[in-house]
């Protein structure tokens, strides 16, 4: 099971980050309906899923370095 990060929509095309910082476009239409920038994506079976709980707590720790980073 491999994750991805949904960077930017070119076109038909969602620009996925994986957990290595490797892009590569993906067809929009192969992608959940729901999915938008920033959205965590787990890859299984050949099929993309959102992650929430996963999205969840990878904005929880951006928030805790941005806050220890502004507040030095």
């Amino acid at each position: 099971m491999s994750y991805f990060s949904v960077d930017r929509f070119e076109d038909n095309y969602a620009v996925l980050v994986d957990e290595n910082g490797d892009s590569a476009p993906v067809e929009r239409s192969l992608l959940p309906f729901e999915a938008k920038e920033g959205s965590v994506l787990k890859l299984d079976d050949g099929e993309y899923f959102l992650d929430r709980k996963e999205e969840s707590a990878r904005r929880k720790k951006i928030l805790s370095l941005q806050n220890k980073l502004f507040k030095e």
